[in-house]
């Protein structure tokens, strides 16, 4: 599709005076409001802002001095500060999601090493951390931020990455728009995040379970839940877009992309489960990604989730059998040459100039973050995440420090593609637009 945008689905049918000739399939294109035609939204996994941008250079990092009680009931055990880790050794923070060793559902198989977790050799105190609705909340402590160490019953939450370890994230940085106010929509694990990633919502629901409280999802469910029956009857972004004709993607490394998973949401959606043929025509696997700019397919706007069913080809011989969604214990870096593959791809097509790119991670993972997040409503938001906007239209080498949450990728694409509001947290959540510059000169990619 060119540059100029469909507005109008309209079939029209038009009679040429005199000729009596009908022109069929003729549609009413208009330039958009920005001069972003594709937005691309890059999920991956479990990592906090400070964890990965706590020591970048004018960002709200980590504070001089920092340091935090081992046990907040038995403060005489002294405290932690935080520290480097190296992308190179593995940390296992699993917590509520997956068995210990496992970095993506799709390594649920009969070979797969479920009992020997990996831990640093001398940071770790030997426990897994969890980033669960009840263990976030003690960390968060009512915004005193100081109950990680307590909450996760390990120093490793302490524990922060830097340019050695995920150089092009930073680099990325430097070029781009590093977002550091940007929030996780609940204070919890990946399976409310992702809901709140596709519609800005997490409910109402009439499940049960510990799962679900006062009508919202706040906790992953159990790994051997049976998704049969689950309707939500909301609406996502995936079907606004539908009803507005503005194409879309949802790409997936996962093995079965048209089934359910706490990271896959949208067959959960009474929508999809109604029009399946929606799913089979918009839900692909990520290499399909590649081959749809490589034939100019690239839609409007895409979503590009990981998972272990797909690596870049010419993956770092370092990185072969690791997950490329950075969910620990999966190496950083790995996720980070993974990302970089995709986004290579878009710099180096026709598509670069009209293509804005949002990079976030789906929750905190455990790790430590200093910001106490805003209290929006009775569910969030949740912890800090590390977010980047890399486009020729981003501000070069911006730091924006407008609050933001995934509600505001929402809002971005609605006022982006003029769509309405599908009333949930996309109503007061701000839009992204001030990490754009739509007078600058386009920045070519990084050379």
């Amino acid at each position: 599709m060119s540059k100029l945008r469909i507005v109008a689905g309209v079939l029209i049918i038009m009679l040429i005076a005199g000729l009596g000739l009908p022109i069929i399939a003729l549609h009413i294109y208009a330039p958009g409001p920005t001069k972003i035609q594709h937005l691309i939204f890059i999920v991956q996994e479990n990592h906090s802002f400070d964890n990965y941008f706590g020591t970048y250079p004018r960002a709200n990092g980590i504070p001089s001095r920092l340091a935090i009680p081992i046990d907040l009931n038995r403060t005489s055990l002294g405290s932690v500060s935080p520290f480097h880790i190296d992308a190179s050794q593995r940390v296992m923070i699993v917590g509520d999601e997956l068995p210990p060793g496992i970095s993506d559902p799709s390594e649920l198989n009969p070979d797969a090493d479920k009992t020997a977790p990996y831990h640093l050799e001398r940071e770790s105190i030997g426990r897994d951390l969890s980033h669960a609705f009840e263990v976030a909340h003690m960390a968060w402590d009512n915004g005193k931020m100081d109950g990680f160490v307590t909450a996760e019953k390990s120093a490793i939450t302490m524990g922060y990455y830097d340019r050695r370890d995920i150089p092009n994230y930073w680099d990325y940085a430097d070029n781009f728009v590093l977002d550091d106010n940007f929030f996780s929509s609940l204070m919890g694990p990946s399976f409310p995040n992702h809901l709140y990633i596709a519609s800005g919502a997490n409910g109402p629901s009439t499940l049960d379970g510990k799962w679900i409280s006062q009508g919202g999802v706040i906790n992953n469910p159990p790994s051997d839940f049976d998704w049969s029956g689950v309707s939500f009857s909301w609406a996502t972004l995936a079907e606004e877009l539908s009803n507005g004709n503005v194409s879309w993607t949802w790409y997936t490394g996962s093995a079965t992309p048209l089934k359910p998973t706490i990271w896959d949401v949208l067959p959960l959606f009474t929508y999809f489960q109604t029009h399946s043929n929606e799913l089979s025509e918009h839900v692909k696997n990520t290499q399909n990604f590649i081959s749809d700019i490589q034939n100019n397919r690239l839609p409007a706007v895409s979503w590009i989730m990981p998972g272990g069913g797909w690596h870049p080809p010419g993956w770092p011989q370092v990185c072969l059998g690791e997950s490329v969604s950075e969910h620990p214990p999966a190496r950083p870096d790995c996720g980070m040459d993974y990302v970089t593959y995709l986004v290579n791809h878009v710099m180096q097509s026709q598509y670069w100039d009209s293509t804005a790119f949002v990079i976030t991670w789906d929750d905190y993972g455990g790790f430590y973050d200093h910001v106490p997040p805003p209290e929006v409503d009775k569910f969030g938001l949740g912890f800090r995440v590390p977010t980047l906007v890399v486009s020729p239209w981003a501000k070069h080498g911006f730091i924006d420090h407008t609050v933001y949450e995934f509600a505001s990728m929402l809002k971005l694409a609605e006022g982006n593609f003029n769509l309405p509001s599908l009333g949930t947290r996309d109503v007061k959540a701000n839009d992204m637009m001030n990490s754009f510059d739509f007078n600058q000169a386009p920045q070519p990619p990084p050379s």
